[in-house]
């Protein structure tokens, strides 16, 4: 479950601005963990980096097209 949830992130990141704005606005892990909880959201570092690994490999494949 939490690696559905760190794609979701991911997703969100990638296609909406403002989700991503208010993300990268954050200051402090505390605040991190603050904003992720508000969003529903919950995983660890390592669930996080095999989202972005599977977005990147989507991205070469598209681009490979």
């Amino acid at each position: 479950m939490a690696l559905n949830d760190a794609r979701k992130f991911v997703e969100k990141m990638r296609e909406d601005h403002n989700f991503r704005r208010n993300a990268l606005d954050v200051t402090s892990p505390e605040e991190l963990a603050s904003f992720l909880q508000s969003e529903a959201l919950q995983f660890d570092k390592r669930e996080l980096v095999g989202a972005m690994a599977e977005c990147m490999a989507q991205l070469e494949q598209e681009m490979e097209r």
